[in-house]
């Protein structure tokens, strides 16, 4: 559940409606002169300072003009996801397996993944994009742009222009969301792997022996998942795009439903009335209440590229 895993995270309480406002007063910058700011657009990212002609420097007894501050606002709407399967009595009774059972822990799987899937979509939509190597849109990223420790720090100064935050959570690092085969490019850089060679713990603590290979250098920790996004032949002579996420602290938020939380619904034959009068069907399936938006575009980075795993179609 890696893409919800990060996020602001809030409940709307009972009879509290389906949308949240999220809300934030954009920064006031200090700068040697004065600073205009015009109005915003609501679901607007980040204003940069237009700056005036006037220096911050107050004359005696004149307060000088007053600054315009903008609020943005961003709202999100939950909507309801499920899935459900229906079983016979034969298949309950008479199966070798334990057919509920099985279903019942498949479902809360699928219900992970799928709520998980929900937000990376909407992840993948951002506006702060970063084309590897010299490819300037999806369409021009081919083979042997790879995701690598270069490609790392130039997201990594995107989000610090942007003042991004890191997570503390995560051991005061920025977060990279990635799919393993680009993960698979990232364990044969050498710009990567060298410096925990030369210069990181020795023994089993290193880096190099860990499965994850979590940490990468200059701040970054990294998650894969088999539910990375995957653009696929919409690259480079048909080659196949990832999507990979480099982000922040509050750079998104999930919202549920306090009443209505995430749950597996069973119903057994002989429950259903009319619509079952012979008690022969029951059924398993999973039910929740979810929304996913972006609060500021400038928290995070999609850096796009291709995989030495996946070349082209």
């Amino acid at each position: 559940m890696l893409y919800n895993k990060f996020g602001l995270q809030r409940g709307l309480p009972q009879r509290g409606g389906k949308s949240i406002s999220f809300r934030r007063m954009e920064s006031i910058l200090a700068a040697s002169y004065a600073i205009t700011i015009s109005s915003q657009a609501l679901n607007a990212g980040r204003q940069g300072p237009a700056y005036g002609s006037g220096p911050l420097a107050l004359t005696e007894g004149t307060p000088g003009a007053a600054l315009d501050f903008t609020i943005s606002e961003v709202l999100a709407t939950v909507s309801q996801y499920g899935q459900y399967a229906q079983i016979t009595d034969l298949a309950e009774t008479q199966s070798i397996d334990d057919v509920v059972a099985e279903l019942t822990e498949n479902f809360a799987e699928a219900m992970v993944e799928g709520l998980d899937l929900v937000t990376r979509d909407i992840l993948m939509a951002g506006s702060t994009v970063q084309y590897a190597s010299t490819g300037t849109s999806r369409a021009t990223v081919g083979s042997g742009m790879n995701l690598n420790l270069a490609e790392l720090r130039e997201g990594k100064r995107t989000l610090l222009r942007a003042n991004a935050r890191v997570i503390k959570s995560e051991g005061g690092k920025f977060v990279l969301i990635t799919h393993p085969d680009v993960m698979f490019d990232l364990e044969g850089d050498s710009n990567i792997t060298n410096i925990w060679q030369y210069a990181g713990d020795r023994g089993m603590g290193n880096q190099l022996f860990d499965v994850a290979f979590k940490d990468l250098p200059f701040g970054v920790r990294v998650y894969q998942t088999t539910q990375g996004r995957i653009f696929a032949s919409l690259g480079l002579s048909g080659a196949d795009v990832y999507g990979n996420l480099l982000f922040g602290e509050e750079w998104y938020a999930t919202v549920d439903l306090d009443a209505m939380p995430a749950k597996i619904i069973t119903h057994a034959r002989g429950t259903s009335g009319v619509s079952d009068p012979l008690d022969q069907v029951g059924t398993v399936g999973w039910k929740a209440a979810h929304a996913a938006r972006i609060l500021n575009e400038n928290m995070g980075v999609r850096i796009e590229t291709n995989s030495s795993t996946k070349t082209a179609a």
